[in-house]
């Protein structure tokens, strides 16, 4: 009894160790595969690259508006009809007319003396040349288009206002001619314009359609160099930046639709995607800031120079 019961222990041994060996097998397995799954989704889910953001600004962000008072004042030309005054009284002088003109501006307001300019002068020369050589009396050739404006184009005057009065006739000396322009409107406004601070004067007297007279001609402007101007380049520049933004957010609004778009969202390939949209978007912003950077200068220069017109 004793011998046969020996070998019936020795055979369930043998299984039981087995069993036991395969039961670690298949827990080393087990944790194997949970491990490799556990990386496959810190890899593939846990790593996939977020999303940046574009900055966002357009909408708190705009340029200046730019005051431009390049005007030119143009009453209807004065036209006296021709009186008997005494040769001395009726003599004209351009520095007797600006004399005059200041001479009114500090009665009706004291407001400041228009200081005399040698192009306006020659404005207002050239003016009166073309009057007489075209015989017509009026602020624009009707032949050749020729005005205060061309003129001053012309001989390089770069205002920021321009005007001009004319007077046609015999007057009762310089203080008659300033006189009759003062008792129209349009001529008045001209005068007292606290926008202008030059004038150029010129009177000639000859024949006109068949009869000896006088012209008169002032011509007012304030100087471009009044006022600093905003600086062009920038404005340029800015224009050229916000194309590039435009073009930029449209590539990116595209390319984030692809990219929303991809089942899974993980992968390497996700990443690259990400990764090259994330850049874009470094560029947009980038340029984005170089872009407000730019208006809020370009906005102070215009805010100064509206303010100098104001003046």
């Amino acid at each position: 009894m004793a011998t046969g019961t020996e070998p019936l222990e020795q055979n369930d041994a043998v299984p039981l160790a087995r069993r036991r060996k395969a039961k670690r097998r298949l827990v080393i397995i087990i944790a194997a595969v949970l491990l490799a799954a556990g990386a496959w989704w810190y890899f593939e889910k846990a790593l996939s690259l977020p999303l940046a953001e574009i900055t966002s600004f357009g909408s708190s962000v705009a340029s200046s508006t730019v005051a431009d008072i390049r005007n030119f004042s143009a009453p209807s030309p004065i036209q006296m009809v021709t009186k008997a005054f005494p040769k001395a009284a009726n003599t004209l002088t351009v520095a007797g007319i600006i004399e005059q003109t200041n001479a009114q501006r500090a009665a009706n307001g004291g407001l400041p003396p228009l200081a005399e300019d040698p192009t306006l002068d020659d404005i207002a020369t050239l003016r009166i040349d073309n009057m007489f050589a075209g015989q017509y009396f009026a602020h624009v050739n009707p032949a050749t288009g020729e005005s205060a404006i061309t003129v001053a184009s012309s001989v390089g005057y770069a205002y920021l206002a321009i005007g001009e009065n004319l007077a046609l006739g015999l007057y009762d000396g310089d203080a008659g001619v300033v006189d009759a322009w003062m008792g129209s409107p349009g001529h008045r406004a001209n005068i007292l314009d606290v926008h202008y601070t030059q004038i150029g004067v010129a009177v000639r007297k000859g024949m006109f359609q068949g009869q000896e007279t006088w012209i008169a001609v002032q011509v007012f402007g304030r100087p471009a160099s009044d006022c600093s101007a905003p600086d062009a380049t920038m404005k340029a520049n800015i224009d050229n930046y916000q194309n590039q933004l435009a073009a930029m957010k449209a590539a990116l609004t595209a390319e984030r639709s692809s990219i929303e778009a991809m089942q899974p969202q993980s992968g390497p390939a996700y990443n690259q995607q990400v990764e090259s949209y994330n850049a874009l978007v470094a560029q947009y912003n980038a340029l984005a800031d170089e872009l407000k950077a730019a208006i809020d200068e370009y906005n102070a220069q215009a805010n100064a120079f509206n303010q100098c017109l104001a003046n």
